[in-house]
């Protein structure tokens, strides 16, 4: 008889996620080694290979994507059954789970959370930056906050900024006009926008946040298309030039249907539509 404990699926589901043994840990909070070592026991307990390793990192057998499946279902369930728990307690308080980006995270938020505190002290808020949906989509988090044209259909929610663009540089710095810092994601809009109204720019460097092409820019490395809000408290920095209605994003506050009369969901969105958005 198989003894597959939840925490031992976790690590599988994990390491699908991320890709690798190195990556579930850091999302678990637990050293690679203890991965490794739940990847093993769950083999040898289900007498089956689960993941194939390359130098590109881990790939699930069938064996393993019916492993995944199931537990994710679990995860599903499990997630059910936390919120139906919470439900019953009508004062907002306990952990809630917030997935967004650095920029959002810094910008927006950040100048905020203290008068959210005064208001719900027995809120616990953890906020995990990355520019992935992937792990909202997996109950992983409670809430999304991402600038997105096209949110995931299973989660619910409302478009709280529509964000403007600009061209940004440190006027007191001696680099060159056509020096551009780019961004790694070729995919994100800022990028796009690039390479269809630049062609010719000199990437002098790439970053891969927004943030730390901000701060590039402030050190005077070059020019780049920056979100306007991330650049309204840094006064060092010049808008050369505004960009269109043609190319801006927005910003979403997503989250799962079944936690939507959640209590410290509720208090959580209720406060960023009126102090942030």
């Amino acid at each position: 008889m198989y003894n597959l404990s939840w925490g031992l699926i976790r690590y599988a589901l994990f390491t699908y996620r991320r890709g690798s043994a190195s990556g579930a840990a850091e999302a678990l909070n637990v050293t690679h080694a203890t991965v490794i070592r739940g990847l093993k026991k769950l083999e040898d307990e289900s007498n089956t290979k689960l993941f194939n390793k390359s130098p590109s990192g881990y790939t699930p057998t069938d064996n393993g994507k019916l492993l995944i499946s199931a537990g994710e279902k679990m995860e599903a369930e499990i997630y059910q059954w936390k919120i139906n728990l919470e439900n019953e307690n009508k004062h907002p308080s306990g952990l809630l789970q917030i997935t967004t980006t650095g920029a959002i995270m810094n910008s927006l938020i950040c100048p905020h959370l203290s008068a959210f505190y005064l208001l719900y002290p027995d809120i616990k808020l953890e906020f995990s930056t990355s520019y992935e949906f992937s792990h909202m989509t997996n109950h992983a988090f409670d809430i999304a906050i991402r600038s997105t044209s096209t949110p995931p259909e299973h989660l619910i929610g409302r478009k709280v900024k529509n964000v403007q663009w600009g061209i940004y540089h440190n006027g007191s710095n001696h680099a060159k006009n056509d020096e551009w810092i780019g961004f790694n994601n070729l995919s994100a809009p800022s990028s796009k926008w690039m390479s269809t109204l630049f062609p010719d720019a000199k990437i002098k460097c790439s970053a891969s946040s927004i943030l730390s092409q901000l701060e590039a820019v402030k050190a005077g490395v070059g020019k780049a298309i920056l979100p306007c809000f991330v650049v309204d408290n840094h006064p060092e920095i010049e808008k050369i030039q505004s960009l269109s209605d043609n190319y801006t994003t927005d910003i979403w506050l997503l989250y799962h249907r079944e936690s939507r009369g959640c209590p410290k969901i509720k208090a959580f969105i209720d406060w960023l539509k009126t102090d942030v958005f």
